[in-house]
């Protein structure tokens, strides 16, 4: 068994570059120097976002990197990895610093994909980061504001109130069925008429949450047809303009288009020429290291693994690499890696959630209230995971603001589009 210091190097401060760090540090004994270094300061609690958009607080969703790991001996650096030399094991962030490496955990996460759709970038709210979740917060107040005006025709007042969410993948019906709840809340309470809020769901697949069955998703797509949501299926955008967007056979005047159809593995992976599949997802081992460099483990979005994309599996990743790290360290067996279905826990509106889990062989199925508790027990025992007892219940209850010193949940520090 060796007795040196292992050089550990995690890039990346999502699920997995925490996972992995947190792994490792159950079993470091003193025998590894953790690195982690991660682009942003905190932690973005995806699975939340679309709640801060609809006027949530911003406690469960941006957790500082720094709370995460406080009393430990993970070393944290705000930096953004732009170079890697496997050959030196080095990588060179944008700050200058080089990072010398024995062992390197690549865990970049996935980014926004526009497919090339003309006026997509430029002109849709997206729902990767806090900034641009805070950003179409604002927005959406203010284009409901603009309904207030003296002589605004009601169907200028309607181009207005019509939010669009392409995608109906988990984000979008997450978005879209917590969406026209807010949306004419808000509007009612600024003495517009709630009538001409409306939410169109826009999906190019025959039905919602194209990747899971029917015999689950049906009952969620009825819940959200209930709320007033307009769902169109099989409809694929071609373009996007200031006021509207364009579909194959039809247009959709609005002011608001949000895009949660496409993400893509980050693309510093190719750039750093590792081998990709078709979508952009680095292949691996059956150790989820390079099939060509035993030292450089990739977990989370971009492993090209059977249920890469998911949070649980992003986890499960990071806790793996450490297993690996530490069967090598001491000479033992490696462990393989063996991915797992993830649960799916769907909310389609307050206080209702779709929830499907594998039991004994079979799918179980849970809708509304219950299935809104059970994706409550998963975020808070989510927060156990990456937070000390105490902090993750009030960062779960709202009870206290743990980000207070970071600049990304300032609405101030937001520019408008």
């Amino acid at each position: 068994m060796s007795t040196e210091k292992k050089r550990i190097v995690i890039v990346g401060g999502g699920f997995a570059g925490i996972a992995t760090a947190h792994a490792l540090l159950k079993e470091h004994h003193g025998q590894v120097a953790i690195t982690l270094v991660a682009a942003v300061p905190h932690f973005v609690y995806h699975p939340a976002l679309y709640r801060l958009v609809t006027g949530g607080q911003s406690n469960e969703v941006c957790i500082p990197l720094s709370e995460v790991f406080a009393g430990t001996v993970v070393e944290v650096v705000h930096d953004r990895i732009l170079e890697l030399n496997r050959t030196e094991r080095t990588c060179v962030g944008a700050s200058g610093t080089q990072y010398d490496y024995d062992d390197l955990v690549l865990a970049l996460g996935s980014e926004t994909n526009y497919f090339g759709i003309p006026g997509l970038k430029e002109f849709s709210y997206g729902m990767k980061s806090i900034e641009e979740a805070l950003r179409l917060k604002q927005h959406i107040s203010e284009v409901l504001l603009t309904c207030q005006v003296e002589g605004m025709s009601k169907a200028d007042q309607i181009c207005a109130a019509n939010f669009v969410v392409i995608g109906a993948g988990a984000t979008g019906v997450e978005m879209a069925g917590q969406l026209i709840v807010y949306a004419k809340a808000l509007a009612k309470q600024n003495g517009i008429d709630p009538s001409v809020v409306s939410v169109e769901l826009i999906e190019g697949a025959p039905k919602i949450l194209p990747a899971l069955p029917a015999a689950f998703t049906d009952r969620i797509e009825h819940h959200l047809r209930g709320l007033g949501i307009n769902i169109f299926l099989n409809r694929t955008i071609e373009r996007e303009e200031v006021e509207g967007v364009y579909l194959k056979d039809m247009d959709m005047k609005a002011r608001t288009v949000i895009w949660t159809a496409g993400v893509k593995a980050n693309s510093l992976y190719e750039t750093w020429k590792l081998p990709v599949d078709k979508r952009g997802k680095v292949e691996v081992d059956e150790h989820l290291r390079l099939k060509d460099d035993q030292h450089v483990f990739i977990a989370g979005d971009g492993a090209a693994t059977k249920y890469s994309g998911w949070a649980q599996t992003a986890m499960a990743d990071g806790e793996h690499v450490a297993r690996v790290i530490f069967a090598e360290f001491h000479g033992e067996h490696l462990p393989v890696h063996v991915p797992k279905p993830p649960a799916n826990a769907i909310p389609a509106g307050p206080g209702w959630a779709g929830v499907t889990i594998g039991f004994l062989g079979r799918d179980m199925h849970f809708y509304g209230r219950i299935g809104w508790l059970l994706r409550r027990v998963a975020d808070l025992k989510t927060f156990l995971e990456i937070l000390p007892f105490r902090q993750a219940v009030h960062a779960f209850r709202n009870k206290t603001n743990i980000c207070e010193a970071c600049r990304a949940c300032d609405t101030t520090s937001v520019t408008p589009r």
